[in-house]
């Protein structure tokens, strides 16, 4: 169940003579992506969301009753405005799950939760890394986690994150600190599911020698060339019901 969402984007996107819509005027052309994005297709983006009108987008089976949208928005490296323009514009193609990071692409998402319902949207966020500080203590590392995810529910405005991600650390002590308060996150229905960023064999073994949850996902980058398990990553994985 490795949430392979990159490749899939491009393989499985419709095309923009496929989002010809229908308007007031009559057959409108979808806008381009870079329409969307620098905010030129304002009068799509103001319309009614035709939500309930979206095709279906197969889900992966989680577990604990979660299901996960196969097809997913990545919103990296945009700000908060065009990351609201482009979930909005993304539900309109009936894409509905939103994989974003904290900061400025938390902001942008927040901001199209209050035009759309909340059952619209699946939620995939990351725990921010301490690569950058491998000085940091597991107690420490822990603590951010913490307050990170109570920030990511005040500022999105939601009772649950659908799906809490762990980036991976060269400090096995603080992985398994961080995961301990996913683990408390969702027991306390404060996740739906929770799972891992780009975690080698050797991090995905230290953190299962204490992990009282399976992660139900280990997100990792790959392309259609490398094949379905590069490296034996998957496999590996999935033996070990990740």
């Amino acid at each position: 169940r490795c949430a392979l969402l990159h490749a899939a984007v491009r393989a499985l996107a419709p095309t923009r003579r496929q989002l010809l819509h229908t308007g007031e005027s009559g057959l409108v052309a979808a806008p381009t992506r870079r329409q969307l994005l620098a905010g030129g297709a304002a009068g799509l983006i103001a319309a009614p969301l035709r939500v309930d009108a979206a095709p279906a987008i197969p889900t992966w089976d989680l577990g604990n009753g979660a299901r996960m949208p196969t097809l997913a928005l990545n919103t990296v490296g945009l700000d908060a405005a065009s990351t609201e323009r482009a979930v909005l514009a993304a539900l309109e193609t009936g894409i509905g799950h939103v994989d974003f990071h904290p900061d400025k692409e938390r902001d942008g998402v927040a901001a199209a939760l209050k035009r759309v319902p909340r059952s619209s949207l699946f939620l995939t966020t990351k725990v921010r890394s301490q690569q950058n500080d491998p000085s940091v203590a597991p107690a420490k590392a822990a603590d951010l986690a913490r307050k990170q995810l109570e920030d990511d529910r005040s500022i999105l405005g939601v009772d649950t994150v659908d799906m809490w991600l762990l980036r991976d650390s060269p400090n096995c002590d603080v992985t398994r600190a961080q995961w301990a308060v996913l683990e408390e996150a969702r027991d306390a229905g404060k996740v739906g599911s929770i799972g891992l960023v780009n975690y080698c064999e050797k991090q995905l073994s230290c953190l299962l020698e204490t992990a009282r949850i399976t992660p139900a996902v280990n997100y990792y980058y790959l392309h259609v060339g490398q094949g379905p398990d590069a490296g034996g990553l998957r496999s590996f994985g999935e033996k070990r019901g990740v």
